[in-house]
């Protein structure tokens, strides 16, 4: 068995986006002082004090992530490591203890937009407008170029909806028990986003979520498009027309904030976007469920509709 194959039998129970995630974070590891594939067996490349050298001088995001990695790898070998073990709890700490603080990286300090999340409002608008000939066009008429370009507003535009992490890239086009983006015949009518299988599913179960009025008319297009010119039965598609992953989609997405913005900048900084623009909203809340000691959503139900 491969080194993979070993990871997908020892982690079955585990979601294959995360064994995903695990695999190439190890592989990761594994090209900082030598060549692919990852040993079966051998676990020294591991342990070697050079590749702690390397992790030592990480910036925190990486260290917390390859930490995670390195631990995961030695599970398959079945092997331990008080090394790795206490580099992951300290980078787990310091990592807590960042956001405990709530305080910005010099990193995400030099890719923040002047006007912030509302930055990504004006670029929809200027992509509406040069795309205008296309959305107008029949959809069977559409090229698989003028897909991908009207695809590129799509990301954008669901982006400032709803800030998902990467979850767009696992929505197929049909209704089905899975991640998907469907649409409702009966009323309530329009699109939908069904998320069953996301980061924090655990805890908070299902999510349906129906994208706003301006996003619904440009599914109505989009979705009919990419189902005329693409068979993969996703709702993003890569140059190749085939599914796009979530590798592609983050990096596309840092891509067109560089080019439309001049400011390429993640998810994560996308979300933390989202937060600032709402830190009144969400403090709020915090505030006002801590008076009533009660969850947030516990208090949202004493907070009657007129």
């Amino acid at each position: 068995m491969t080194f993979g194959e070993k990871l997908k039998a020892k982690k079955k129970n585990v979601k294959a986006s995360s064994n995903e995630t695990y695999l190439r974070n190890i592989r990761r590891l594994r090209k900082v002082h030598h060549k692919l594939p990852i040993p079966e067996s051998d676990s020294k490349w591991l342990t070697e004090q050079k590749l702690f050298k390397w992790f030592d001088g990480q910036q925190l995001n990486v260290r917390r992530h390859m930490a995670t990695a390195a631990n995961v790898a030695l599970q398959i070998y079945n092997k331990k490591s008080e090394e790795w073990k206490k580099r992951a709890s300290a980078s787990m700490k310091e990592f807590d203890s960042e956001r405990r603080e709530r305080k910005l990286t010099d990193k995400q300090k030099s890719k923040m937009p002047a006007k912030g999340f509302d930055a990504l409002k004006s670029v929809i608008s200027t992509m509406k407008k040069e795309y205008r000939h296309i959305l107008k066009k029949d959809v069977k008429n559409w090229t698989f170029n003028e897909l991908l370009r009207v695809q590129d507003l799509v990301i954008l535009s669901m982006y400032y909806d709803n800030p998902l992490r990467l979850d767009f890239a696992t929505l197929k086009t049909k209704k089905v028990d899975d991640n998907c983006i469907y649409k409702q015949m009966k009323k309530p009518k329009g699109w939908y986003i069904q998320l069953k299988e996301y980061k924090t599913a655990k805890s908070l179960g299902t999510k349906i979520i129906k994208p706003n009025v301006s996003n619904q008319r440009l599914l109505n297009r989009f979705i009919p498009a990419t189902e005329n010119l693409t068979d993969h039965g996703y709702f993003l598609t890569n140059r190749s027309k085939n599914k796009m992953t979530k590798q592609v989609l983050s990096k596309r997405l840092m891509h067109l904030t560089r080019q439309r913005i001049g400011k390429n900048f993640s998810v994560q900084l996308l979300r933390i976007l989202y937060a600032m623009k709402n830190r009144d909203v969400i403090e709020t809340a915090k505030q006002v469920s801590e008076k009533l000691l009660h969850s947030q959503e516990q208090s949202l139900q004493y907070a009657k509709k007129d």
